[in-house]
């Protein structure tokens, strides 16, 4: 997992060739003015979806895991709270493959806030749930980028 402010996110580029390519487009792009929904950057390599959403309770949720992809999100309005389970966890819900997602069960092991100027990339194969409610915010709207690995 990486977590920091929007002023540092150039100092991870060099990391993963298609990480560069969604830094490069949310340094030069106003991500308000998307439309709802996917919005292609590099065919299947990088791709943003802009979504609403509202948060709700960590308890009783899994954790979600990708393959394929890693996740870049950051809140465009409102605040939201993520975890992260870095020990053991346990399948939930198997792996699919075409909507490249698996959900486990563990221990939170870190948690952070995301809001406005804020980012956070969740690894491949790294246990997150994010949509956690933030005290007084009953909605988000994200955007969640998707970086072939």
């Amino acid at each position: 997992m990486i977590y920091d402010t929007l002023d540092n996110i150039n100092q991870y580029t060099g990391l993963f060739e298609h990480l560069d390519t969604a830094i490069e487009y949310i340094e030069s792009h106003d991500l308000n003015e998307l439309p709802m929904g996917k919005t292609e950057i590099d065919g299947a390599n990088v791709f943003v979806n802009i979504q609403e959403a509202e948060p709700s309770a960590g308890e009783g949720r899994g954790f979600e895991t990708h393959s394929n992809y890693m996740d870049l999100q950051m809140d465009l309005e409102g605040v939201e709270l993520c975890e992260v389970a870095l020990s053991e966890v346990e399948e939930e819900k198997p792996y699919d493959l075409e909507t490249d997602f698996a959900s486990w069960t563990g221990d939170t092991s870190a948690a952070l806030v995301l809001g406005p100027d804020r980012f956070a990339i969740f690894m491949v194969e790294e246990p997150h749930k994010p949509c956690i409610k933030a005290e007084g915010c009953d909605k988000v709207k994200k955007a969640v980028f998707k970086i072939a690995y």
